[in-house]
């Protein structure tokens, strides 16, 4: 077996060559490059050399260098406080919560720029050194590595960890009518009501123009100062990104109307992922549990031993009554905890959740959490914290494999009543068969992702997306034409009625 994969990687190399790519992933977040670090692996194993930008290097391999960014700034790894989302405002802090959140992370990644480009090891690339075929890049809440494409003039192909961002489908010509197209902090999916479609298109265009004026045009300014040299708008340079690998998958991220140029390869991190064996008294407690057990994380990002009092101490008692065994990574002080209970400050999850007795999930329903969830057939009871998680549960809700609950609305009744629907024969048989409909593709996302890398070099580009990137939103809209048949129509109206009233002065006169 061993033998095969070497002759079939020796024989796609001698076939396509080795390229030389720069992978530019500027942003701190380990749940973002946990995506991107197997495809930078799968590039590496069939003989291409990698030069890879990032707060996460690994060892200098003979076809890799890490160029490190870790002094730049800190990592974002259990830096969110839960404390600082258990309010309520009369409800209304589901529909405005995210803004203060999206445009403070912004606003530090147009701050983490500027470091970049004026650090020492970025020099290299602001000099344009280095003999390159293609440029992987992220596509996220900045756009500061775009003037760095132009600035070697090559073909890119963008990243994306999360779901759609506000600005992402004009880049590609695909439609982002908000009457149908959820925007992804908001709790909704492709069929809303009409105060929905309200706060939707609120949202969609504040977005939208709030990133234009407040972020794109300052980084704009940054990079035309730090290469010293006019560049073309940093949206433009977007739109002629070859292809964009969108961590997503129709099955249960919902249907959208996209281009060639839009690749959705969701479950890309999951690529050759090995069961690893569980240490020998975790699988003692789990494979002893003779209801079966369940998983409570909140990811990489959040802090969940942040807990406030209340919200700790009714899910304690709620996971007191349940015949279920509990995981729970805790990383705090260790707490008295139930006998049904055991807390740990790291979880091999992937492993648990594939394991044969797990019968749930409790998460705060990131993308990846979300997604190991899906592809083991585990049903989920979505907690939903801050940005794009609010869609991804609502998402997974509409395929019924989820219930959500938010954490303001967590007492023993709701987390209780929850809990027993995401228990039900129902649930865990629907969640098996989405598992099945996501696994079963034409091609496999990294299959699928490798190819449209090296066809990008190949052809030195791809033009896979629509005109209508490049049409103004008076133009896609039709206000143009509009204008023009209704002032057509006036000016018809105008000459007919004159005419017909000169034609009546004649009679008169007659």
């Amino acid at each position: 077996m061993f033998l095969s994969r070497v002759f079939l990687f020796t024989l796609i190399w001698i076939q396509t060559g080795a390229y030389n790519i720069l992978c530019l992933l500027p942003y701190p977040g380990k749940s973002h490059y946990m995506v991107f670090e197997p495809l930078l692996q799968e590039l590496e194993s069939r003989g291409h050399n990698l030069t890879v930008v990032s707060f996460f290097p690994k060892q200098n391999q003979s076809n890799r260098r890490d160029v490190d960014l870790r002094s730049l700034a800190s990592l974002n790894i259990e830096i969110v406080d839960l404390r600082d989302f258990d309010y309520s405002v009369f409800g209304l802090e589901k529909y405005f919560e995210h803004i203060p959140l999206i445009t403070g992370l912004a606003k530090s990644n147009l701050h983490l720029c500027k470091r970049i480009l004026d650090s020492e090891m970025f020099e290299e690339f602001i000099a344009a050194k280095g003999d390159y075929d293609v440029i992987l890049v992220e596509h996220f809440n900045s756009d500061c590595m775009l003037g760095i494409i132009h600035n070697y003039g090559l073909p890119s192909v963008g990243l994306m960890s999360t779901s759609m961002l506000p600005w992402t489908p004009r880049r590609v010509g695909a439609s982002d009518n908000p009457a149908h197209i959820p925007e992804m902090m908001m709790p909704f999916t492709s069929e809303m009501s009409f105060f929905e479609r309200i706060q939707n298109t609120i949202c969609h265009y504040f977005y939208i123009w709030w990133y234009e004026i407040a972020i794109r045009w300052e980084e704009q300014r940054i990079l035309e100062k730090k290469l010293g040299k006019r560049l073309p708008k940093l949206e433009n340079i977007a739109k002629n990104t070859s292809v964009v690998l969108i961590n997503t998958y129709h099955v249960w991220n919902g249907v959208r109307s996209v281009p060639p140029s839009l690749l959705e390869v969701g479950g890309l991190h999951l690529h050759n992922k090995i069961l690893q064996p569980l240490h020998p008294d975790l699988e003692k407690w789990v494979s002893e549990a003779k209801d079966g057990f369940i998983i409570l994380s909140f990811g990489s990002l959040i802090r969940g031993s942040t807990l406030p009092e209340k919200r700790l101490r009714t899910i304690l008692k709620v996971f007191a009554r349940l015949p279920q065994r509990v995981v729970w990574k805790w990383e705090g002080n260790f707490i008295d905890v139930p006998d049904n209970v055991l807390i740990l400050k790291w979880l091999p999850q992937y492993d648990l959740l594939r394991h044969k007795n797990c019968v749930a999930f409790i998460t705060h329903a990131g993308l990846l959490s979300l997604t190991e969830a899906v592809s083991a057939g585990v049903p989920m009871l979505a907690v939903p914290i801050l940005g794009d998680q609010y869609g991804n549960a609502a998402h997974a809700q509409r395929v019924g494999i989820a219930c959500v609950l938010r954490l303001q609305n967590l007492d023993e009744v709701t987390l209780e009543d929850s809990l027993k629907k995401v228990l039900t024969s129902e649930m865990r048989e629907r969640a098996k068969l989405v598992s099945k409909q996501w696994q079963d593709r034409p091609i496999s996302p990294m299959e699928n992702a490798i190819y449209h890398i090296e066809r990008t070099v190949r052809y030195k580009g791809q033009d896979m997306s629509t005109h209508a990137r490049w049409l103004s939103t008076w133009e896609l809209e039709l206000l143009d034409v509009l204008v023009f048949i209704v002032g057509t129509l006036v000016i018809a109206f105008l000459v007919v009625r004159n005419a017909f009233n000169s034609f009546h002065r004649k009679e008169k006169q007659c």
